[in-house]
Formats: C-alpha cells, sequence, structure tokens
C-alpha cells in the first residue's frame, strides 16, 4: 500500500466531511468558504474585564489569527457589552504609535477571490480621520486587498482591491455609542456597477461600482482597528464579532447569518428579522442561532449547525421566502441531565426555541453529544428529542427517537411548528408519585416485564400497588413509601433493591433478583412476606428465613398473620387462644453432623443469630385450621451465601429468597460438593405425641431425574394420576421451605440469585412441607425422559415409592444428582440394590429390555404386601414391566396387574428384581433352590462366587455383553474366582450353566 497516497485520501475524507458540516455563523459555511472569523466570545488572550490582550484568535479552522507584541498599542478585553456578550476595545489616540491594532500575517485564502463577504458588529466611540474597521493593504493604494472604514463625516467607505472605486454610504451616516451589524458583499461576476453591497443589518444601504473582477492575492498582512501597520488613523470603538467568506452569500445565507448577529447581540431588523425568539417576552433564546431556509429570489441555505450542537437540514419541503430558525436558552452551557418532576424524565439542562417562517416540513435534527455525560443512560432507554409548546415539556407534543453513530445523535422526520421548544431526554425510571405511573410500558404506564432497563421508584409517603409481573432494573421505595405487590405476580429486578419504606408481598407475589455477586439490597425499610406451616402441635415443618436484620435472621422476629411478634413459651405445647399466639420454642433445631446422626440435631433459642439459607425446625401452633399463616420482615435476601460444609455429612439448609428456588439448577451448582439429592420432611397430620418413637413421617425425595412422595398412609387417601400419597417434590422449592442434602465432599455450599425463579403453589409448581396430605403435583415443563414410580404397600397400609428413570447422563454405575440413596429405615421397606447401595430412585443410560434390577426388602411384619406402578412418563408401550420372584420363578406384569405377596420375616432380602422380559438376556431360566452370591474387588478386577458346594453343581462359567456377545467361557471351572482383567468396564452378565438340569443362574455385574 501506498502510505501517502493512503494518508491523502485520509485528509480528503476531512476536508469534505468539514465540507458537509455547516458550522460557520449561523450555520452557514464552513473552514474552506469561511476564512476569518474573529469574535470576542471567544480565542482572546485574556477573559478579564479591562485587561489588553494580545492576540484574538480564528475561531474558523483557518488559524488567521491575529496579535500584537507592543502592550501600548493592544486592545482592552471588555466581558460584557451587547446583551451579556464581550467585546475588544480598540482606543483611537492622536498620538503617533498610540492606537491599538491587532493585525495576522497575510494568508491566501483572504484574498484571491472574485466573492467576498465581510460581517462587523461594532459600537464606535470616536469621530474624526479615517478610523480602519478591517483593512488587508500594505500603505496607502499600495498592495490594497480591500479595507472598510469611517471618514470624519461618519459615513462608512468601502475600498475593494484598491482606492480607485472607494465609495460611501453618504448620505447614511453611523453614530457613536450605537451598535450597528455592518455587512459588505462583493461579487466579481457582478456588472462593475453593483458589484459591492453595503447593509446595515438586513437593509441594504448603497451599492458601489468596482471594476476588479476579481481580487488579487496580494502580500498584504490582515489588519483590525488600522488602515495599515505604521498608520495612526486608528478605529475607535468596540467589536464584538468579524467575520469574512470568501465568497458572496446567496439571499438566503445573508438573512440567516444576519438573524444570528441580530439575535446574540440584541440588534433587531428591518426587515426578515425571522429569528424572535431572542425577545424577552419569548424567553431570550439569543444563543447559537442557525437557520435554514429558502429566500425569496429562490435561493436556499439547507444544511446548518453554527456554533451550537444542534444540526439541522434535508427539509422535505421547500418553497419561497421559507425559513426555519433554532437559538439555545444558555450561552455557555456545561451540559448534563436532571429530573424532570412533571413526567419524570432525564432532561438536558439547556432548551432550543423555534421561530419559523413557512414550513419547510420535516427535517433532520442531529446533536453533537460529545459534551454531554451519558453514562448514566441506560443502554436500552433511547436518547429522546422531545418537542413541546410548554417550557416545562410535561407533555411533549412529539418525541422522536435518536440514532447515536459516534458522537451524533440524530433523527429523522422531525416537524418543528412554529415557537416550539425542544431539547433531549432519556427515560431512567418509573415513576409512581401518588397518583400516577410514568414511563413504564404496562397498562397505565406501570413497569411490566419488558422494563429490566429503568428502574422503579416509588415516592416518599405514597402507596403502589403492583397488578401485574414487572422486570426492573433496580427498585427504590422512598421514605414513607409502600410497595404492594399483588397475589400472584413477581417483581424482578436487574440489580438492587433500596427499601426505606415498606415493600409487602402479598400472598404468593415474590421478589427476584438477577445480579451476580454479593446482595446489593441497601436501606432502612422492611419487606414483608407471608408463607404457611402446619398448625399441628406435633409435627416439624423445616423453614429457611427468605428475609434478614443486619444479616441474619432470629426466629423471635417472626410475627403473627396480623403482624405481630409471636409469643414463645418453654413448654411442650403452642397456644392459638393467646394474642398473640405462642408457639413452643422446646423444637427449636438446626442439623449439621455426620450422616444418619440424631444426635446432631443442634437446639437453639429464639435469639440464635440464623444466617441466610440455613435451615431449622419448628413445631405447629394448634391452631384448628390446618395452616398456619407466619410473616417474614426485614431485608430480602439476595445475592450469593456460601456455607462451609465437611465430607460425608447431612445439613439441614433452605431456600433464603423472597422467591422460589430452582432446585435443579441448585443441584447443578452443588455438584461437586453434595450426593445430588434433596430431601424433603413430611409428617403424618394423624401424629398427636412428641415422643420420637411415635413419630410417623418420611423424606419426599428430589434429583435431577426424578422426584418421589414421602412414605404414606394410604388410609382414606385419594388417587391422583394414579400416585396415592403425599405430594411429589417439584422443581422449584418455595419460599422458606427447608430440606436436606448430603455433603460427600468438604467445600462451601452455594446459594445465588441464578437459582431463583417465580414459581407458585397454588398452580402446583411449588409444595411447601407442612404436615399436610396433597394430591400428586404435575410438572409444567415437558420431560420427555422415561420414568416409572413403583409403589410397595405393606400391610399396615404404608407406602413407599422407589423410582426408576433413564438418562443420557447416566451410568449402570452410581451416578450423582441421578441416582439417590435412601435417608430413612423402615421397618418393611424397599428399594433398588446397587454396588450394595440402597436407592430410592435409581437412573440408567437407556432403556434396555435386557436388564435385570435387582431389589432388596425388608420385612419386619408377616402379611398381604402390594407392589405396582403407581405412575409412568413416556414408557414405550412395547416395554412390558415384570416384578419376578427370584426364587418361585414367578413374573408378575405390572402394566396390567398389581402384585399381591404374602411376606414374612423369613423372606429373603434379595428375592425379587424387576425385568423387561420373561427370560432373562439370554433366554433361560433362573436357577431354582440356589442363592449365589456374588463379590467383586476392583483392586484384583476379580469376581467371586459365593455358594454351598457350588464347584460340584457347575458345568461352566460364560460371561456376556449387554447385546448378547460371549466374552469369556470357562468349562468345569476349578475356582470359584473368576479374573475379569481382560475385559474392558462396563456392564456383563454371567451365566452359570448347572450340570443337573441345565438350570442357569444369571448375574448382572459391573467390571470397573
Amino acid at each position: 500500500m501506498n502510505i501517502s497516497k493512503t494518508f491523502s485520501i485520509f485528509l480528503i475524507f476531512i476536508f469534505l466531511n468539514n465540507t458537509n458540516a455547516q458550522t460557520g455563523p449561523g450555520g452557514v459555511g464552513n473552514s474552506t468558504d469561511n476564512v476569518l472569523w474573529l469574535k470576542a466570545n471567544s480565542g482572546t488572550s485574556s477573559t478579564v474585564n479591562g485587561q489588553p490582550i494580545s492576540f484574538w484568535n480564528d475561531s474558523s479552522g483557518n488559524l488567521n489569527n491575529t496579535y500584537q507584541s507592543n502592550i501600548n498599542q493592544q486592545p482592552l478585553f471588555t466581558s460584557s457589552l451587547i446583551n451579556g456578550y464581550p467585546a475588544i476595545q480598540f482606543d483611537f489616540s492622536q498620538t503617533a504609535g498610540q492606537n491599538d491594532f491587532l493585525s495576522g500575517s497575510d494568508a491566501p485564502n483572504l484574498d484571491n477571490t472574485n466573492g467576498l463577504s465581510i460581517f462587523s458588529v461594532i459600537r464606535p466611540t470616536n469621530s474624526g480621520s479615517a478610523r480602519a474597521i478591517i483593512s488587508k493593504r500594505n500603505n496607502v493604494g499600495v498592495n490594497q486587498s480591500y479595507m472598510l472604514f469611517f471618514f470624519s463625516s461618519d459615513y462608512f467607505y468601502v475600498d475593494i482591491d484598491n482606492n480607485n472605486n472607494r465609495f460611501s454610504t453618504s448620505p447614511t451616516s453611523y453614530n457613536t455609542n450605537t451598535d450597528y451589524i455592518i455587512s459588505t458583499l462583493y461579487n466579481g461576476s457582478l456588472p462593475t456597477a453593483s458589484r459591492v453591497s453595503v447593509y446595515n443589518g438586513e437593509t441594504l444601504v448603497t451599492t458601489g461600482s468596482e471594476s476588479s473582477a476579481v481580487i488579487p492575492d496580494y502580500n498584504s498582512p490582515f489588519t483590525i482597528g488600522a488602515t495599515h501597520i505604521g498608520d495612526n488613523r486608528g478605529f475607535g470603538g468596540y467589536m464584538s464579532e468579524i467575520i469574512v467568506y470568501r465568497k458572496t452569500l446567496n439571499t438566503a445565507e445573508r438573512i440567516i447569518v444576519n438573524n444570528y448577529l441580530s439575535s446574540k447581540y440584541n440588534q433587531s431588523l428591518s426587515s426578515n428579522d425571522i429569528y424572535v425568539q431572542d425577545d424577552i417576552g419569548n424567553g431570550n433564546f439569543d444563543h447559537h442561532v442557525a437557520g435554514i431556509g429558502q429566500a425569496s429570489d429562490g435561493t436556499s441555505h439547507f444544511d446548518s449547525q453554527g456554533t451550537g450542537i444542534v444540526r439541522i437540514n434535508t427539509p422535505s419541503t421547500t418553497g419561497s421566502n421559507r425559513f426555519l430558525f433554532w437559538g439555545e436558552e444558555s450561552q455557555n452551557p456545561t451540559y448534563n441531565f436532571s429530573t424532570n418532576t412533571t413526567n419524570y424524565t432525564q432532561q438536558l439542562n439547556s432548551k432550543w426555541r423555534v421561530s419559523r417562517q413557512g414550513n419547510l416540513g420535516t427535517v433532520t435534527v442531529s446533536f453533537d453529544i460529545s459534551s454531554m455525560n451519558l453514562t448514566g443512560k441506560p443502554s436500552c432507554s433511547p436518547l429522546q428529542l422531545v418537542v413541546d409548546n410548554n417550557y416545562d415539556f410535561s407533555s411533549p407534543s412529539d418525541i422522536y427517537n435518536l440514532t447515536i453513530v459516534g458522537n451524533t445523535a440524530t433523527a429523522t422526520g422531525v416537524l418543528l411548528q412554529n415557537n416550539r421548544y425542544f431539547t433531549l431526554r432519556y427515560v431512567d425510571e418509573i415513576v409512581w408519585d401518588g397518583s400516577n405511573f410514568f414511563n413504564g410500558a404496562g397498562t397505565g404506564n406501570a413497569p411490566n416485564t419488558t422494563n429490566a432497563c429503568l428502574k422503579f421508584t416509588v415516592k416518599a409517603g405514597t402507596t403502589s400497588t403492583l397488578i401485574y409481573n414487572a422486570r426492573v432494573r433496580e427498585v427504590e421505595v422512598e421514605a414513607g413509601a409502600t410497595l404492594n405487590i399483588t397475589n400472584g405476580f413477581v417483581l424482578e429486578t436487574e440489580n438492587k433493591v433500596v427499601n426505606n419504606g415498606t415493600i409487602d408481598l402479598l400472598g404468593e407475589a415474590q421478589l427476584i433478583q438477577n445480579h451476580t455477586g454479593v446482595s446489593l439490597n441497601t436501606g432502612t425499610g422492611n419487606l414483608k412476606i407471608r408463607q404457611q406451616g402446619t398448625s399441628n402441635l406435633f409435627n416439624y415443618n423445616y423453614w429457611s428465613a427468605p428475609v434478614n436484620r443486619s444479616g441474619f435472621w432470629r426466629i423471635g422476629y417472626l410475627e403473627d398473620a396480623n403482624g405481630s411478634s409471636i409469643n414463645f413459651t418453654s413448654g411442650l405445647n403452642g397456644n392459638t387462644s393467646t394474642t398473640p399466639i405462642t408457639l413452643s420454642n422446646r423444637w427449636l433445631y438446626t442439623f449439621n453432623g455426620p450422616i444418619g446422626n440424631y444426635n446432631a440435631w443442634t437446639k437453639i433459642s429464639t435469639s440464635s443469630n440464623l444466617l441466610p439459607g440455613i435451615g431449622y425446625s419448628m413445631k405447629g401452633s394448634g391452631a384448628v385450621t390446618s395452616e398456619q399463616e407466619f410473616i417474614f420482615r426485614g431485608t430480602p435476601n439476595n445475592g450469593n451465601y456460601s456455607i462451609p460444609v465437611t465430607a460425608f455429612t447431612e445439613i439441614l439448609v433452605g431456600n433464603p429468597y423472597p422467591s422460589a428456588l430452582d432446585a435443579n439448577r441448585f443441584i447443578l451448582d452443588n455438584l461437586l460438593t453434595t450426593s445430588g439429592t434433596l430431601y424433603f420432611w413430611e409428617s403424618f397430620p394423624s401424629n398427636n405425641s412428641h415422643y420420637l418413637s411415635n413419630y410417623e413421617g418420611g423424606y419426599a425425595t428430589y434429583n435431577l431425574l426424578m422426584s418421589l412422595p414421602a412414605i404414606a398412609d394410604a388410609s382414606g387417601l385419594t388417587s391422583g394420576l394414579g400416585v396415592t400419597g403425599k405430594s411429589l417434590p417439584t422443581r422449584y422449592i418455595n419460599i422458606g421451605q427447608g430440606f436436606f442434602t448430603t455433603i460427600l465432599n468438604s467445600g462451601s455450599l452455594l446459594f445465588q440469585n441464578s437459582q431463583r425463579y417465580f414459581a407458585r403453589e397454588s398452580l402446583n409448581e411449588t409444595v411447601f412441607y407442612k404436615g399436610s396430605n396433597k394430591s400428586k403435583q404435575t410438572s409444567t415443563l415437558t420431560d420427555e425422559r422415561p420414568k416409572i414410580w413403583f409403589s410397595f404397600t405393606d400391610p399396615n397400609n404404608y407406602i413407599k415409592t422407589i423410582g426408576l428413570g433413564w438418562d443420557s447422563n447416566a451410568s449402570y454405575n452410581y451416578d450423582i444428582g441421578y441416582d439417590a440413596k435412601t435417608n430413612e429405615d423402615f421397618k418393611n421397606d424397599v428399594y433398588w440394590l446397587l454396588n450394595d447401595e440402597k436407592l430410592v430412585i435409581q437412573a440408567l443410560p437407556q432403556i434396555n429390555i435386557d436388564d435385570i434390577l435387582p431389589l432388596e426388602i425388608k420385612i419386619s411384619d408377616a402379611g398381604l404386601y402390594k407392589f405396582s406402578l403407581s405412575n409412568m412418563e413416556n414408557i414405550p408401550e412395547y416395554l412390558n414391566i415384570y416384578l419376578v420372584d427370584n426364587i418361585q420363578s414367578t413374573y408378575y406384569n405390572l402394566r396390567t396387574t398389581e402384585a399381591q405377596l404374602v411376606l414374612n420375616s423369613a423372606t429373603k432380602s434379595n428375592q425379587f428384581s424387576i425385568v423387561f422380559k420373561e427370560s432373562n438376556l439370554l433366554g433361560t431360566t433362573l436357577f431354582d433352590n440356589k442363592n449365589i452370591v456374588s463379590t467383586y474387588n476392583s483392586n484384583t478386577k476379580t469376581l467371586e462366587l459365593h455358594a454351598e458346594n457350588l464347584l460340584n453343581s457347575v458345568e461352566s462359567f460364560k460371561i456376556f455383553n449387554t447385546i448378547g456377545q460371549e466374552v469369556l467361557s470357562i468349562t468345569s471351572p476349578t475356582s470359584t474366582k473368576i479374573n475379569l482383567s481382560l475385559l474392558t468396564d462396563g456392564v456383563y452378565i454371567l451365566k452359570v450353566n448347572m450340570k443337573t438340569n441345565n438350570n442357569l443362574e444369571s448375574i448382572k455385574f459391573v467390571k470397573y
């Protein structure tokens, strides 16, 4: 690549870009044609009133700066002269060398042109001999490009090229101590007699002759306040602005520049005074005036920005005498946004107002936002151009979303009518002010689920009630305010809650916060949330508080349904006849100890400090109703909570949040620490004793595969979808619900906001275990995995349920999170047996009709036992499900019948299995009257068989893989130990061929 060529192209691009940006006076011109622009409010060496200035810099971008090194000839800075704008005071002195002036070096772009437009805003203060305003000459008649000056007669004189065609404005004269906008336009392409025109504002004063068709490129310094360097006839007075174009402005451009100057310096125009918002009665929008339009002669200018940040162009309609002007109320704005309390938007601290003559239709409006601090603007909330006929912008007539590219924000198709105000704003918050909502996307401008980028504020002393789900960026409840979330709805926030009032979650209303990390919640206020527990005096609830006070929870903070602090007694029983109710503190415990160690329960008091996520037990109040409502009041728990845990222990924890908890996310987040199974205690409602030996109840179970109900009393219960018993845990754990989990590896148990979910008990999405019977809850989520629930009913009508399911994440080994160990021991019991582990849930990778799944049963009471399918999900029609009696060689098709078995304590524990066809994998029958026990040593990779006189009865050992291929054969074995070291890890079937009657024994095992 040619670097120099690339750089040239870059410079051309910058030049063209600047050409398009009309940033000259009033929005007319740019650095190409506006070659000099001296304005006293910018570019001076001093801005201190009365101080001399050594330079006055060019604002056109052409660096045609002017200087004065002689302190005796330096003009003075005047901080405020005309309409609050400064001026430069040039002192005229009769003493040689004492006249004030500024000069700059010769620059080609200041001459060598056939067009010239010069504007000056001046106040002459001295009369006398020639007093130059602007001059570009070396000496009298020598290298003279042009000169504008006064003679003693107080006429305005003009020289173009040289003094041969000098002319004056006679008979129009000019007074001292009077402000003027004087402009001179030269057009070398016009006839000689009319090439130069002089205007006083928009009044044409005179037209003069000029013989030169072009101003030559003379080597003449540009001078302000003197005819030329060394001349004693300096200007006496003030200059506020000098503008030079190296072209002849057309009529439309001249009108725009004069309206800009007249507004800025409070000078009225005798004609074409279109912009009137600079008048006191219209609000003094004097500053950064710019305009576009078309004059009566057809000339036009349709793209302007000027000194301000607003650029307007591309009108949709054009026509004679149509102009659009705008001006700003602030002279030197420092842009920032603050709250407009009439509509609670973040509004720019400066405004513009429009004057319109005729109709230019719609326009494109752009803002240079480089000087604005927009860090507080939400990324999803657009910057808006708002137009209103009221200064307060309480109800804008038009709102346009701006598109931001770099530092430019643009709106197209904007209609700006006469006298309208406009400014910028963005929406940062939804506000309830006591009467109305503002800025929300929901009904009545309330927040809804699409407002995740906006803050929601409830103003001090007001009460707001949300009757729809809402999702916002953050929530602030100001002092004395109340925010009610209606029963059945959720308020979701991406970040913090600042609560200095009350947030009341009514009924099943919930609060969810989505940010990561620790809690961001602050404020002196409280959140109120309700939950119902068992009222049975003898039954436990396992609780976890959804709020805290100063970082922890005390059970003594609990309130009854009326909001009164609950009484506690050291007696065995609570009492609902007191006001408020009384609970017993005898049954308050936490648990964190070795697996199965009942002595690990730790007694706590009502003043014990409980960290978020810690579970505790509490018995019922004894109320007549089955449930007792409690109120938790405090700061909502939020963010990460980490609980240290030790391997081979169990811990009672609970949902720490004022929302439901996603059990799957919780299990997955803690899969390296826990067994991946959660256990929920459920008491029988018939319990009437505090003695441990009389407790009736059990644990409902949940893992990533499925859930099981707790043991149930079948007497008098109804069936729900084939399941008789208590509620199945759902994926979502209710507010305040405590549960057990087993710790396999030391570390930390983590709760975090990503585990939170909005789910309701009334819609069967959650279950709160409080000791009452319920029908089976159904999941609202689609789960296509095959699952079977097996029901085991003992002679006492107690039902135990175990589960079987298939998941691609599972294997034939024990899988954390998918297989679930039993957490209890009943006198009559059933469970799966896998590698000596007792499971209530067994997970397999895929359905295989050749699988043989051993059951372990425990029988203490003789009598009739029932084994059946209580429910199935996604089980194919072809799959038979059999309970097989391994000793009697009896098959029970559980898809068509309930297996009724008369059993007693002599029943062998491994007598039964679940299979999926009546013959085993290899088409053999089960070995009769034999009970072979197998063991596997993983260190020596040896399978050993144990049975009386086994070798005398065996003809051969044959081992097959799961697809029926023979992988090992031993004929006439001499040892009951089989070396498996040559086999790959996996599931296999051992076939034991017997010498008599060709009977077989099949044993399924896993080699690892």
